[in-house]
């Protein structure tokens, strides 16, 4: 009975504590731009963007069991529809870019300090144990 109870358990320890998940929501928005001021810096080195396009494509593959009222059971073939991206160049205006990488990083600044700020509240409502 303890093994099981202990075993039940395992899944919660996994779980962010209550400071982990307000640090985290303290510094979403920083890492959000962050992420975007490297993107659109690799953008204006490269001199143009990579844009994901989700495409579809046909599937044959193996399904088992019952398929319903055509009487295939066992092994039979099914199609399926399968998803996958594709990257492909896109060309973008530099000037744009580079205004909007200006942009970024004063947000960014704007960002760390308020995320510091947060930090602190994160440390007065729930302190380390």
């Amino acid at each position: 009975m303890r093994r099981l109870a202990l075993l039940l358990l395992l899944p919660l320890a996994a779980c962010a504590t209550p400071r982990e998940r307000c640090d985290r929501a303290a510094t979403e928005d920083l890492r959000v731009v962050g992420a975007l001021i490297v993107e659109t810096e690799q953008n204006i080195a490269r001199g143009y963007a990579i844009q994901q396009e989700v495409r579809e494509r046909p599937r044959l593959t193996y399904c088992w069991g019952g398929r319903g009222g055509d009487g295939h059971f066992g092994y039979a073939f099914c199609n399926d529809t399968e998803t996958y991206t594709v990257d492909r160049p896109v060309a973008i205006d530099l000037d744009e870019e580079r205004a909007k990488l200006a942009t970024l990083k004063r947000k960014y600044t704007e960002l760390k300090k308020r995320s510091a700020l947060d930090l602190a509240a994160c440390a007065v409502n729930y302190p380390e144990t």
